[in-house]
């Protein structure tokens, strides 16, 4: 028996405490019985012998009655449980003065003086029999009385009677080593018994613990099944769960409906899924595939089922245990009508576009009809400077024209590259100024912009390149003009436009301009939220800077 969390001490205590209560029965009727036997033999002598001197000598040994009648009170009485054992010994103890009070008050020359240590070893063997005191401190009670015995019988001179004197000490020494042997055997088996008693009462209750824990876990497992369940019936799609040897496990609620309107058996747990009847040879291999490489397998396929076409994604997702797989769970979803989505939002992505561009190619059109018109109006007034302020515009207009022409081409409707976008740009002013000797150094990185940003930067191309062709070179000068578009930190944009002619007159400023163009150029400048900065020297330069503009 696992003890170890009780002391020695502790466990002493308890044993007696047992070892009382366990003898209370066999106590209780052992005194009772002595009693009864005690009054019933004293009525009968009485009766029959009279008041014969050894009746009234034996009716001396009645002075125990009130002993035996204390100790049933005590036993009887259970507000004294727990001072049993203090109570018995103390009353054991007051024998060993009621021995030596009967004996010397005895008177020794009667015949009845012989019953006087038959009485002794009855108290002796009594004490022993019926009072289940620690077996240390009987010991010490059974010596006291044996020695008050021994004592009596020397102070009243009995041992002059020798062989009396022996043979009754023999008698008494010899139920006092009995009354020894008997009370150190009950103590042992007592503790025996004691020990298996503790032991079985540990595990019992060891063994109702593990009931209940057994019981708390299968309430436990039981519940947790019946929430997986209830999660996998809650489940809008078709769940499937199949073991190593491929026999159905689990059909959730959402496949059952669909099998009993198919008029299909609904039970089919530990049925082979290969006779399931939404899945075909070629998915079974899959689930054998899973199984052994614990990876999950998705993919879709197509089924008609009751006439129509049904588009269905199946997950085949391996369930671990102990790092093994042992179960696959099959969830197959009907997207059909997410397909038909997919299908209806591209289509109208398609149609979008289709109607985007079809604005742009019209835009252009539209811009190419007003750059018609005013060439017209421009050659029918020979005025020279009206004819160069309808050229402006122009200029201004095809610049827009482009962007759309770009967007109509591109793949993409939002963004146009911006290197081809002002390298049309350049080739279409280039054109206006034909018949001079200036060349056009470009050098553009690759960079996509959306049409706010492409658009402003067209226009302010188109000034300042106009301005060079037209100021940076009087009298049919030749020269260089050199255009750079690169990425700046930041995701910035630096486009840059010089040329190497004349440059401006001491004193004069383009910042300080009022003309129009400078306007446009201003105002488009801060329309992208960049700067601008003119240099001059040897030619004019201007450094465009967009922040964060390009992706």
């Amino acid at each position: 028996m696992d003890i170890k969390f009780q002391s020695r001490k502790e466990l002493d205590k308890e044993f007696r405490d047992f070892y009382l209560s366990s003898s209370l029965p066999a106590l209780k009727g052992g005194l009772t019985i002595t009693l009864l036997l005690f009054i019933l033999f004293a009525l009968i002598s009485r009766i029959l012998f009279g008041s014969t001197p050894e009746m009234k000598y034996f009716l001396r040994f009645g002075i125990i009655v009130p002993f035996l009648l204390i100790s049933l009170f005590v036993v009887i009485v259970r507000m004294f449980r727990k001072y049993l054992g203090t109570i018995f010994s103390l009353l054991n103890l007051a024998v060993c003065a009621l021995i030596f009070f009967v004996g010397i008050t005895s008177n020794i020359t009667s015949s009845a003086y012989n019953y006087f240590f038959a009485w002794v070893m009855l108290l002796i063997i009594g004490m022993h029999t019926f009072y289940r005191i620690r077996f240390r401190d009987l010991i010490i009670l059974g010596c006291l009385q044996l020695v008050s015995y021994i004592s009596v019988t020397i102070i009243n001179h009995t041992w002059s009677d020798l062989f009396t004197f022996i043979n009754n000490l023999f008698f008494v020494i010899s139920i006092s080593s009995l009354g020894f042997f008997i009370s150190y055997t009950l103590q042992n088996l007592n503790w025996k018994n004691f020990i298996h008693q503790k032991a079985l009462t540990e595990n019992y209750h060891r063994l109702i613990l593990e009931i209940k824990e057994r019981k708390d876990a299968q309430e436990e497992l039981a519940r947790s099944e019946r929430q997986y369940h209830e999660a996998l019936d809650s489940f809008p799609d078709w769940v499937v769960i199949t073991d190593k040897e491929l026999k159905i496990i689990m059909v959730n609620s959402m496949l059952r409906e669909i099998i009993k309107s198919a008029g299909l058996p609904i039970e089919l747990s530990g049925a082979s899924l290969s006779s399931f009847p939404f899945i075909d040879r070629d998915e079974v291999e899959d689930v054998s595939h899973v199984f052994e490489t614990g990876s999950i397998s998705i993919h879709e396929v197509n089924i008609n089922f009751e006439g129509k076409e049904f588009s269905i994604e199946i997950r085949k997702i391996p369930v671990f245990s102990n790092k093994n797989v042992e179960q696959v769970m099959i969830v197959a979803r009907d997207r059909s009508k997410e397909k038909e989505v997919e299908s209806l939002k591209l289509r109208n992505a398609e149609q979008k576009e289709i109607m985007l561009k079809e604005i742009h190619h019209r835009v252009k059109n539209n811009l190419a009809i007003v750059i018609s018109l005013l060439g017209m109006q421009g050659r029918k007034n020979p005025d020279a400077n009206f004819t160069r302020i309808m050229r402006d515009i122009e200029l201004r207009i095809r610049s827009m024209a482009l962007i759309h022409e770009h967007l109509y081409r591109s793949d993409s409707l939002d963004k146009i590259q911006l290197s081809a976008y002002i390298h049309s740009l350049v080739s279409m002013v280039s054109g206006t100024f034909r018949g001079n000797n200036i060349q056009v150094e470009m050098k553009l990185d690759d960079i996509q912009a959306d049409i706010e940003t492409a658009l402003p930067l067209g226009l302010i191309t188109n000034e300042l390149l106009t301005n060079s062709y037209k100021y940076a070179y009087p009298d049919n000068g030749s020269g260089i003009i050199s255009i750079t578009l690169a990425k700046a930190d930041l995701s910035g944009i630096n486009l840059t436009i010089s040329d190497d002619g004349v440059g401006l007159p001491a004193g004069c400023s383009l910042e300080n301009q009022d003309t129009l163009g400078m306007f446009i150029i201003k105002l488009l400048v801060e329309q992208l939220d960049g700067r601008i900065n003119f240099t001059s020297g040897g030619g004019v330069s201007a450094l465009i800077s967009i922040p964060a503009m390009y992706k």
